[in-house]
């Protein structure tokens, strides 16, 4: 896959990251027409936007995006945006659209992550589903595996450990069913690291996890990425131009959010894009 677009889309590179984009007061002016004479990047900005002003009825487009393209930041951002603004059924859909291109390594690779962005215990089946059709030790069946653990375990255990291994169907399902067992006992809604999704609870720990070492993980990452999705808090100063984790930054962004009104209007087992409900 082509690593990056054309030069004139560069501003819009950091969507594979997460959500904002630098300048981007400017960029938004007239972004919605954007949606059907704009490049590939330009469209997937302009519904990151209606998004965030909790208008997913674009949502749909990013499937056409995608499949129209082999760059791998375009896939990473629009797996971005409809693994964490997308229902279940969307997710679901667009999967069913793939036909044949599941078949390809980098398809499922980016499709895991797809399932594992959507926070839903029903993910569990489709990524075990996933890994049995994997052929790649280091892509694929990785990254199904990373996907996994990031949905049932509180932080990198036997899942993701198994990553070393690549073990067999029949020992994978005999890893996860104790797990799966266990938040069913949640109750119905959303799940995250071994709990339900609490995006109030998730700012806590990501900053213990900033006094750590573990500030540094993948997971680290993707606690960062679901936060700032479901709360729209601006999370680009949480790293450096180098790709390092700003400790200090990071920690003044949650702080702020904990000691603001904001923790209020997130209800626990839900999810949200921008604080706003995603219809499921």
């Amino acid at each position: 896959m082509s690593p990056q677009g054309p030069a004139p889309d560069r501003h819009y590179r950091s969507l594979a990251l997460g959500f904002y984009v630098s300048g981007e007061a400017e960029l938004a002016a007239g972004a919605e027409a954007l949606l059907y004479r704009g490049s590939n990047w330009q469209r997937l900005f302009a519904i990151n936007l209606l998004c965030r002003a909790g208008n997913f009825s674009q949502l749909d487009q990013v499937r056409g995006i995608l499949f129209d393209s082999r760059e791998t930041l375009i896939w990473q951002a629009g797996v971005n945006i409809l693994g964490a603004a997308g229902s279940w059924q969307a997710i679901e859909d667009f999967v069913a659209h793939l036909g044949d291109r599941i078949r390809t390594m980098w398809v499922r690779f980016y499709v895991a992550i797809l399932f594992g962005m959507s926070c839903d215990r029903r993910a569990v089946d489709r990524l075990l589903e996933l890994y049995a059709i994997g052929t790649d030790p280091e892509e694929d069946l990785d990254q199904t595996l990373r996907e996994l653990s990031f949905l049932l375990e509180p932080a990198d255990l036997e899942i993701f450990e198994a990553r070393h291994d690549q073990p067999e169907q029949a020992g994978l399902v005999g890893l996860v069913q104790p797990l799966r067992r266990f938040v069913e006992t949640l109750g119905e809604g959303k799940i995250f690291e071994a709990e339900t999704l609490d995006l109030v609870r998730l700012a806590e720990r990501l900053a213990q996890r900033l006094r750590t070492s573990e500030a540094a993980s993948e997971r680290f990452y993707r606690g960062r990425l679901i936060f700032e999705a479901g709360t729209g808090v601006d999370c680009s100063a949480f790293f450096n131009e180098e790709g390092r984790v700003n400790r200090l930054a990071a920690m003044a962004v949650i702080e702020g959010f904990l000691d603001s009104d904001a923790p209020d209007r997130f209800q626990p087992g839900r999810r949200y894009f921008f604080g706003h409900p995603i219809p499921d």
